[in-house]
């Protein structure tokens, strides 16, 4: 069954927007649509992934509903999209992903670490992130959109904590977590740069779309001011990532 796209009740002014302003909103809710159907193809797998640890039934649950989550957001980016629009906007097909492997991990490390880096790295920066917007955001319906993104956003990153601290992880989980700390943060880094590097330049705050060095620069205390400490508070070693991220890494 296709889920119902949101109705959005935009402010008349809209239609008095400069036509550069509506493109550039459009063009960046558009992709973010694009980037929620991803989203919700990955947690496709981390859920699968967490059924095969045998993960505890709440942190299954959080995951498989994270699914529907993201194509709720994909939904509500699409809406945004459509009324800012001077044209038409098509809906985003959804599209296979290319899931991390990790080299010479067993099949459970390599589970353990899917989820690492989906929950725990990626959507605590896309929490950040959604802050950022949310802090300029002057449009209504452009907050109440964000709003309702970062609430599942939050709990989206719990998943991957919550596994982090529970009885399924132990000493062995905990070093491979911590071996593979700083290649995961900087697969993920080189991630977030990939997608800055196709922003339209310039910003348009008040709609929720800040500009590329903004989303870096949240992007980056969001690593050291809530991932890293994160993980040091999971029991994970943190020191060669923790030495890369001070060393300059997040510049290479």
């Amino acid at each position: 069954m296709a889920r119902d796209e949101p109705s959005l009740a935009l402010p008349g002014d809209v239609a008095a927007l400069d036509v550069e302003t509506r493109r550039f909103v459009a063009t960046t809710a558009a992709r973010r649509s694009e980037l929620e159907l991803r989203g919700a193809a990955a947690f496709t797998v981390i859920t699968q992934a967490l059924i095969d640890l045998r993960a505890d039934l709440r942190i299954v649950d959080l995951a498989a509903r994270a699914i529907g989550d993201e194509l709720d957001h994909s939904a509500i980016y699409l809406a945004l999209a459509r009324a800012y629009a001077t044209n038409d906007v098509p809906a985003p097909r959804p599209e296979p992903i290319e899931v991390p492997v990790y080299p010479g991990v067993s099949d459970d490390g390599q589970r353990l670490l899917q989820v690492v880096g989906m929950c725990s790295i990626n959507e605590t920066m896309a929490c950040s992130f959604l802050e950022l917007c949310l802090e300029g955001a002057t449009a209504a319906p452009v907050r109440a959109g964000l709003r309702t993104v970062l609430e599942d956003e939050i709990r989206h990153a719990r998943i991957g904590w919550a596994y982090l601290g529970s009885p399924d992880v132990g000493d062995a989980e905990r070093r491979l977590v911590s071996d593979w700390l700083r290649p995961m943060l900087r697969a993920q880094w080189r991630g977030w740069l990939d997608q800055m590097a196709t922003l339209p330049e310039g910003e348009r705050i008040e709609h929720g779309c800040p500009s590329a060095a903004a989303i870096a620069q949240a992007a980056r205390a969001s690593l050291r001011d809530l991932v890293l400490p994160g993980f040091a508070e999971a029991g994970i070693d943190i020191s060669n990532a923790l030495g890369w991220f001070e060393s300059g890494g997040l510049a290479s």
